[in-house]
């Protein structure tokens, strides 16, 4: 089974092409959105990656705090915006940091950017408390957790700013573009948070996006990913890295520098913003039409989201495998569901899973910088990822659940954590 299928199916992908016919889709999106958060002030940006910049940009607090294991455009996202940032430690056993993270170095004056990794919750709650006790200004990511809560409420809504993404590996995909949910309306004036951008954008129809959505759909239809797909895997890597070449030529200048200790704060450097669509390309009308057809049907994708992630729950309870998420969290907005293999070595069970023609992913796993953050080196060292989309049948994710336990089952003891 592929690792990862579009939410957008090729329907979809066509019938948004009506936008030609409909007044303002992007007008008609942000009342969705409105509605859906209950919050009026929403606004559009090129990229989660780029709203997250163009907050931090108009904010005068100069020191933003972040998990230090993290999506690295995040790390961009601060270095554009000229901040300084400082570093927390992950919670142990998870993938998220906490309100016992933050509250270790907090200090008034300060930004604390929350994340929710791969969809899974933190304790946003807790951290907003946090921050509202030492003065301090919040921005919840939730890119990668759009529809997902904590005690019932949209994650998003708690912090000052909430950001969110449509670029196409998300829930709501739309190739590109994010949005902004301003809760707290008095710290940036809402019209500059509207027009401020931090490199000239322009709107362009994303012909090339879309016809590679449509060959990806294709590409992962079970027989045909089994029968062809399955067989090109191994260039993967190749094609990745080259892909990394040609996104560090076009974004030529910007570092993202590696994480260093939770109180280490690194020197503010103001890089320019990447010269890339996602900072370049405002949301189509046409990326607007198709994000509204998939919030139409965002709670039914939770639910089965929900009953997967409940599948893997079930198959892992009893075996020595663990579930990197906190209790009784809210996995219908998981993008992802992280494990982790305990006292076994990761590339041997990656090697195991492959010879079995399973493809598991691992993210940031290079754990460079973080040596006093025990935490996020653990976390980075042993994350595996299983796939979560809506296209994956029940009875494929218990069978892969199945094959995951047995795997874990027969490898060997080794050098893993």
């Amino acid at each position: 089974m592929a690792f990862n299928a579009l939410e957008t199916r090729n329907r979809d992908l066509l019938a948004a092409l009506s936008w030609v016919v409909h007044p303002d889709p992007l007008a008609a999106l942000r009342r969705a959105l409105q509605e859906w958060f209950q919050q009026e002030n929403v606004f559009f940006a090129p990229s989660g990656e780029c709203a997250i910049a163009q907050i931090l940009a108009l904010l005068p607090q100069p020191e933003v705090v972040m998990p230090a294991w993290i999506c690295h455009e995040v790390k961009t996202a601060a270095r554009v915006a000229g901040k300084r940032i400082v570093y927390v430690d992950l919670a142990p056993g998870q993938i998220n940091a906490t309100a016992e993270e933050y509250s270790r170095v907090a200090r008034p004056g300060q930004i604390l950017l929350i994340a929710h990794l791969f969809g899974a919750p933190t304790d946003v709650s807790r951290i907003c408390e946090l921050a509202k006790s030492r003065d301090c200004v919040t921005i919840e990511d939730a890119v990668p957790a759009i529809g997902g809560r904590e005690g019932g409420r949209l994650l998003g809504t708690f912090a000052d700013f909430g950001v969110f993404s449509f670029e196409k590996s998300k829930r709501i995909p739309a190739f590109r573009g994010g949005f902004i949910v301003a809760n707290n309306g008095q710290l940036i004036e809402p019209g500059e948070l509207a027009r401020f951008r931090l490199t000239p954008s322009s709107t362009v129809l994303p012909i090339l996006p879309l016809a590679t959505a449509l060959a990806q759909n294709l590409a992962t239809h079970p027989p045909v990913y089994r029968a062809v797909t399955s067989k090109f895997l191994p260039l993967r890597p190749r094609v990745v890295e080259a892909l990394r070449s040609l996104k560090r030529r076009q974004a030529a200048g910007v570092a993202v520098g590696s994480a260093g200790t939770a109180d280490a704060e690194q020197t503010a450097t103001h890089a320019p913003a990447p010269r890339t669509p996602f900072y370049t390309r405002e949301l189509h009308p046409y990326q607007a039409e198709l994000a509204l057809r998939m919030i139409r049907r965002i709670d039914q994708i939770g639910q089965k989201i929900a009953r997967l992630a409940g599948i893997y729950m079930e198959k892992f309870r009893n075996s020595p495998i663990a579930t990197l998420l906190p209790p009784g969290c809210d996995v219908s907005g998981l993008m992802r569901f992280p494990v982790a293999f305990p006292g076994k070595q990761r590339a041997e069970i990656l090697k195991r899973a492959w010879d079995q023609g399973i493809y598991l992913k691992v993210m940031w796993a290079e754990g460079v910088g973080l040596e006093g953050l025990p935490n996020s080196l653990w976390v980075a060292q042993n994350l595996v990822l299983l796939p979560l989309y809506t296209a994956l049948g029940e009875r494929s994710a218990q069978c892969l659940a199945d094959a995951i336990v047995e795997i874990d089952r027969s490898t060997p003891p080794g050098s893993g954590a």
